[in-house]
């Protein structure tokens, strides 16, 4: 095992255990509200944060394993879709919800892991593991479907249930109108850091030298 699988497969473990750790901490503290703890596994999957870090965890999983170096998650197109995802997590907790809340302890350590962690491990990845010259801007259209998508859901979940996850999406305190003009921008940040790294991809294209296993899943995926 080469140094860069082993950065991948250390990569995912972290991944996947910042996630059981959060997924533990929201349990355990809907019990000590006198709440069902099923609670907190619903809201789990409630969070752009989580599923975002449940992406990258799947992509370092993948290709971290040779048997399924050439599969789905592998492929530059998606593997970029899936950094737009976090690389946006990463942003905009860091300049807008970071200062919402002060989480000490096992909760601090997990906010870090997946809120900064796990990004810049993703885009060590992306930079230096991913193919480059392959993506076209349109792509960057097709990356939104699953933050939009998430909207969707937060609202259809929110307007049951009464529970928001985001508060530019808090349509109890904001109403619909304004959350759509923030989710209009949100989308517009998407697609703006999507063309930004696209552009990064063919500028590196153009003098990147193609690694035999990488190109390889590259091709077997289009």
């Amino acid at each position: 095992m080469n140094t860069r699988q082993a950065v991948r497969r250390v990569s995912a473990i972290v991944g996947w255990s910042a996630l059981a750790l959060q997924l533990y901490l929201m349990i355990v503290s809907n019990i000590e509200a006198g709440k069902p703890g099923m609670i907190g596994l619903m809201k789990f999957f409630d969070y752009f944060t989580l599923l975002s870090n449940i992406l990258v965890a799947t992509v370092f999983t993948t290709v971290g394993l040779r048997r399924y170096a050439d599969g789905f998650f592998a492929h530059p197109n998606v593997k970029t879709g899936v950094g737009v995802y976090i690389f946006m997590t990463g942003t905009v907790y860091f300049l807008i919800l970071r200062q919402t809340w002060n989480p000490t302890g096992l909760w601090w350590l997990a906010d870090v892991t997946l809120h900064y962690v796990m990004p810049a491990l993703y885009l060590i990845e992306w930079l230096f593991f991913t193919p480059k010259g392959q993506l076209r801007w349109k792509d960057t259209v097709r990356w939104l479907t699953f933050p939009l998508a998430f909207v969707v859901w937060a609202l259809f979940w929110g307007a049951i249930f009464g529970f928001y996850p985001y508060p530019f999406i808090d349509v109890a305190k904001l109403g619909y109108p304004q959350v759509l003009i923030n989710s209009v921008f949100m989308a517009i940040g998407f697609l703006v850091l999507g063309l930004l790294l696209v552009a990064v991809d063919r500028w590196l294209g153009k003098n990147a030298q193609p690694n035999v296993l990488d190109s390889t899943s590259a091709r077997s995926t289009r």
